[in-house]
C-alpha cells in the first residue's frame, strides 16, 4: 500500500506532476490558474478527468463541456481535446 500526498492549493501557474505510472496506467495531477489553457492534443489511452476543485472548459472533438467536481469526463483513445481553466482548478487525470 502507498499513500500519495496531493496538494490541491494553486499558487503557481500551470503545474503538472505524475502521481503514478504503471504498465498501462498513469495518474497525473494538473493545477491551472484561472484563464490558463492547454492546447489541443490527444492520448493513445482512455482518459478520465476528475476535477477536485474549480471549473474547467474542455473542448473535445469540437464540442465544449464545462467540467466541475460534480462531473467526470471520459475520453476515448485519440480523441482530440483542449482545456481552459474557468477558475483556479485542480484536476486528476487518469490514463489507462
Amino acid at each position: 500500500m502507498h499513500v500519495l500526498p496531493v496538494d490541491h492549493s494553486i499558487t503557481n501557474p500551470k503545474q503538472a506532476s505524475k502521481l503514478f505510472q504503471g504498465d498501462h496506467r498513469e495518474i497525473m495531477h494538473l493545477k491551472l490558474k484561472e484563464g490558463e489553457e492547454i492546447k489541443e492534443h490527444d492520448s493513445p489511452k482512455h482518459v478520465f478527468i476528475f476535477v477536485k476543485s474549480g471549473e474547467v472548459e474542455f473542448t473535445v472533438t469540437g464540442k465544449t463541456h464545462i467540467i466541475s467536481t460534480e462531473k467526470v469526463l471520459y475520453m476515448e483513445p485519440y480523441e482530440r481535446h483542449a482545456l481552459k481553466a474557468l477558475s483556479d482548478v485542480s484536476i486528476l487525470v487518469m490514463k489507462c
